[in-house]
């Protein structure tokens, strides 16, 4: 009966006094939920956090390397791919002379990505003499070493002189290289 006594004679002190009870329940209750939370937050970035921290400095010495690699390479945009095939072209081990470097449309045939095919040849003047085999292949190696995005595609050798068979060459050859690059689509990110 004092609970009923309590409530019959209830003024301002007395219910101020259950209303601070109740809240201060209520915020405890809160504050245990926040407490339990924060404790598993803390459990979950002291698991995570070092992961994230070797995660980030390894892609940041990948990044590094690609960037590095990309200057040292010399083919690091598309906008200018003759100066690159003409360098190796006058390299010491290649001594091409001067080469045409005619670009095909680019075609696509992955998702996301663009070829772009390059056509070599010599020099009108120059390509009536022939080359040797070991400048050509110094010239196609040099050309894939130098830049891990182009490959030698097509070949094409044709003796520089018209022999009978049992005549001995003298292993000079007109040549027609195809160089290709893949590049990433710029056109499909703007979609």
């Amino acid at each position: 009966m004092a609970v009923k006594e309590f409530f019959a004679s209830m003024n301002l002190a007395r219910w101020i006094i259950v209303l601070g009870l109740l809240g201060s329940i209520g915020l405890a209750i809160n504050g245990w939920r926040l407490y339990k939370l924060r404790s598993e937050l803390q459990a979950e970035l002291a698991q995570a956090a070092p992961d994230r921290a070797q995660n980030i400095q390894f892609l940041g010495r990948l990044y590094s390397k690609l960037q590095s690699d990309a200057e040292r390479e010399g083919f690091v945009t598309q906008d200018k791919p003759d100066l690159y095939f003409r360098g190796i072209a006058t390299d010491d081990t290649v001594k091409l002379g001067q080469i045409d470097v005619d670009p095909a449309a680019p075609r696509s045939f992955y998702k996301g990505t663009l070829d772009l095919t390059y056509t070599l040849r010599p020099q009108v003047a120059k390509s009536d003499e022939g080359f040797p085999r070991d400048r050509l292949a110094n010239f196609m190696f040099l050309i894939e070493q130098k830049s891990g995005r182009v490959r030698i595609t097509r070949i094409r050798l044709d003796p520089a002189q018209r022999l009978k068979q049992w005549e001995p060459s003298d292993d000079r050859w007109k040549w027609e290289i195809a160089a290709t690059s893949r590049a990433k689509d710029e056109r499909s990110d703007a979609k």
